[in-house]
């Protein structure tokens, strides 16, 4: 069965948004994994570019092109990095859960361990942005049976951990919504660029592919969403940076465009498809 449209506000022919993964490394980054369990001090450093770096170069853009950005954060951030997660969440920019540091799965834990980690990263977050993230992308979009059931217990009512067809679907969980906004990898510095290493201009360029289509689809009477990810540690150094500001002004040069985070687009769908 086709699914039925949606309509944006405005009468928006497409939602856009841009993701940025802020992460922190205990022992390794996506640079390599330590061998044997160690620590692998080298990798740990690629990904402190991100902190040091890369997120204060994707801010930069980001208020340069007057948007703003949805943040996966780990909650670790919050102890290493206070200063920028701070100036991102008064910016307006929506702070996201995205475990405790970066290379912990939730698929490694135990439903006590898990629960637990989820709540433990909320409570960072919140500590230095004074509200707890209301969304929530595990690392590796790894998750348990029990993970739905977690992060509704804990205020969470979107996840981003489900692939799905450009637009936002829901299920109930202990007779809850929680809106499932499906994870798009149409732009994704890590996937495009870092794991297959090619040009930075092929992120551009599947990010316009898909807009083009979408928009298109969107003009047709079913709109769709689209985002562009890229990790501070990796899209936020000055050979990738380029390209997703690039995204940015392509989208912006269309009339009929809804900028908005992910949190903004939850709150719209619950508010007129969740009866």
């Amino acid at each position: 069965m086709r699914l039925a449209p949606l309509k944006w506000p405005n009468d928006a022919k497409i939602a856009v948004s841009f993701f940025i993964a802020f992460e922190a490394f205990d022992k390794y980054s996506q640079y390599r994994r330590g061998e044997g369990g160690k620590t692998d001090y080298a990798s740990v450093a690629y990904g402190e570019y991100g902190g040091k770096a890369g997120i204060w170069r994707i801010m930069d853009v980001l208020a340069r092109n007057g948007v703003k950005g949805t943040i996966d954060t780990n909650g670790r951030v919050a102890e290493v990095y206070p200063d920028a997660l701070k100036e991102l969440s008064e910016g307006g920019h929506e702070i996201v859960g995205h475990g405790w540091v970066n290379e912990i799965y939730l698929t490694s834990l135990e439903p006590q361990q898990e629960k637990e980690l989820i709540h433990r990263t909320q409570e960072s977050l919140a500590a230095v942005t004074g509200k707890r993230p209301v969304g929530w992308v595990s690392p590796g979009h790894r998750i348990t049976e029990h993970t739905f059931e977690f992060y509704v217990d804990e205020g969470i009512y979107w996840t981003g951990d489900l692939p799905g067809p450009d637009i936002p679907q829901h299920r109930l969980v202990g007779g809850k919504p929680l809106v499932i906004m499906p994870r798009l990898d149409y732009a994704n510095d890590h996937s495009l660029i870092f794991q297959r290493k090619n040009p930075a201009r092929v992120y551009f360029e599947s990010f316009k592919t898909a807009f083009d289509c979408l928009y298109a689809e969107g003009q047709n009477g079913a709109p769709k969403l689209i985002d562009a990810l890229v990790h501070a540690h990796i899209g936020g150094r000055p050979n990738i940076i380029g390209v997703f500001e690039e995204c940015i002004r392509y989208a912006k040069s269309f009339k009929d465009v809804w900028f908005c985070t992910k949190g903004e687009i939850a709150n719209y769908y619950l508010d007129h498809y969740v009866h």
